[in-house]
């Protein structure tokens, strides 16, 4: 498993979540650590960050390093033009 570990820009987004949105980000998180090469992440520059829908709505940009999952992008993708 990996150690997960935010950038200070991540970890903004991450704290400036809703409590439930948060929530669903650590699960997907707690998943991620377990392959972050999962083959529904998609390499970006190169191979050094990849992106992943960790849940409905939230993407996370990363890096896997040896031990550790150090996430520099959080992204809640709001869906108000399409709630009534």
């Amino acid at each position: 498993m990996y150690q997960i570990e935010f950038t200070e820009r991540a970890a903004a987004k991450r704290d400036a979540l809703p409590e439930d949105r948060r929530g669903l980000l650590e699960r997907g998180l707690q998943k991620l650590t377990e392959d972050p090469f999962t083959p529904v992440s998609q390499a970006v520059s190169g191979e050094d960050i990849r992106v992943v829908s960790v849940a409905t709505g939230l993407t996370v940009g990363y890096m896997g390093h040896r031990a550790f999952l150090i996430l520099v992008s959080v992204a809640n993708l709001d869906q108000s033009l399409t709630d009534e």
